[in-house]
């Protein structure tokens, strides 16, 4: 019960302590389910297959409860929200890109839809950074991540039907080795912030579970997993350069930033370059047929060049444009392994326009708030964004419904949108 003064509710300590526990437990499942991990791997297993067109009927009903539990939340912050979509207007235009596109899109159901679950996922996102600081959410995160790497060493173990695929790498809780490899990725990057932040006794088992989700990595076999853990890691140490007084000094690290930026993507689409490396990885030099695929998508991209085929319309199986891609491939990728192809195929140059120019005014921002900053969690967004550039060059993270990696990227541009009027939200 409340305490009135003044005709203003007070609430009562404890039941603000309890709604504080719920949120965070919300939170924590929510971000759960968005690793993309357990449920799909039980459906794969039990021989559950659905609609490409239709989806799953469960999980739609869950995810639009999540939907529903958030716009109750965003509405307990409508003023911190309206700042944030004020300030971050690339994203907001984005979106409302792939809500029209349901007018030209070749399957307008479908991307009306995912229109729904894509708004849905943003406003998650956005929800939490109104609500956290880059210290709170990656605690959060981190036991999340741990939670998937734990959860997967015993799927591995003790049911390997599960957990291990039929080429002997490791699948753990996810339906596919490549989802474990860049969860463990991202588990390695979130980790890695928090081991520098805490005690003696957390630090402790943050280290374990860092060990553990670089073990559960190298299981995946994943190349592109770990070819973004090894950018992220080796990149960290070099963004407090950002922090000198030196123009030289913040054009070498610019220059540094661009070169390793461009050296992965070369290599990685190239397909003589990288032979050694990933034949030592137990791979081919076509990134498991990846540059063949790459080469059909971008055919595809030209037969809609400036707006693309509609939001998540492209890859619905034989019933979509996707099925001229699968007859030309002995295999049947789910999407272009590419998220700025993927974009293109979707919104087309527009799209791809829209991303970059929000991404590099995103990375402009983050060496600010370096600058203005001296905690480990001011160089968050700038590790972050070098993360969705890597992962992306083999994976598509870029404007996915319901993935942990978009809310990620919605919160780390809203946080920067925040960084100038509210030091806290980069502070430890």
């Amino acid at each position: 019960m409340s305490v009135s003064l003044r005709s203003r509710p007070v609430a009562h300590p404890r039941r603000t302590v309890r709604a504080g526990w719920l949120a965070d437990a919300f939170v924590f499942v929510v971000l759960l389910l968005s690793t993309g991990g357990l449920l799909p791997l039980l459906h794969l297993e039990r021989g559950v297959d659905f609609d490409h067109l239709e989806g799953d009927p469960t999980m739609q009903i869950v995810w639009l409860a999540v939907y529903g539990a958030t716009l109750v939340l965003l509405a307990t912050r409508l003023r911190a929200v309206a700042q944030l979509l004020r300030g971050e207007r690339w994203l907001l235009l984005l979106s409302v890109l792939a809500a029209v596109s349901v007018f030209w899109s070749v399957a307008p159901d479908v991307t009306f839809r995912r229109t729904v679950a894509i708004f849905g996922t943003t406003a998650f996102g956005v929800y939490l950074a109104a609500r956290y600081s880059v210290h709170d959410l990656l605690r959060l995160a981190a036991w999340v991540l741990g939670c998937a790497a734990v959860l997967s060493v015993a799927f591995v173990v003790f049911l390997p039907a599960y957990g291990i695929d039929d080429d002997g790498a490791w699948r753990g809780i996810f339906a596919h080795k490549n989802s474990l490899g860049r969860a463990m990725a991202l588990a390695v990057l979130t980790l890695l912030f928090r081991m520098r932040q805490h005690g003696s006794a957390n630090r402790l088992i943050t280290i374990g579970l860092l060990v553990l989700s670089g073990v559960v990595l190298a299981g995946s076999r994943s190349v592109a997993g770990f070819l973004t853990a090894v950018a992220v890691a080796t990149t960290l140490p070099l963004w407090p350069i950002f922090r000198l007084r030196s123009a030289l000094a913040i054009s070498a690290g610019l220059f540094v930033m661009i070169g390793l930026a461009g050296a992965a993507v070369y290599i990685s689409t190239t397909p003589d370059l990288p032979e050694l490396a990933v034949a030592a990885l137990g791979r081919d030099a076509t990134l498991t047929g990846r540059t063949g695929l790459w080469s059909l998508a971008a055919d595809a991209i030209t037969d809609r060049v400036w707006l693309g085929h509609g939001y998540a319309a492209f890859w619905l199986g034989w019933e979509g444009e996707s099925a001229k891609i699968w007859a030309a491939l002995p295999w049947r990728p789910p999407h272009a392994h590419n998220g700025f192809l993927d974009l293109g195929l979707e919104l087309g140059v527009i799209g791809i326009v829209l991303f970059v120019t929000g991404f590099v005014w995103a990375t402009w921002r983050a060496t600010l708030v370096i600058r203005r900053t001296k905690t480990v969690y001011g160089l968050w967004p700038i590790a972050y964004l070098v993360f969705i550039l890597v992962v992306n060059i083999a994976e598509s993270t870029i404007l996915v419904q319901n993935s942990i990696f978009w809310v990620l990227y919605v919160v780390t541009c809203m946080w920067l949108i925040r960084a100038r009027s509210d030091a806290s939200r980069m502070a430890a």
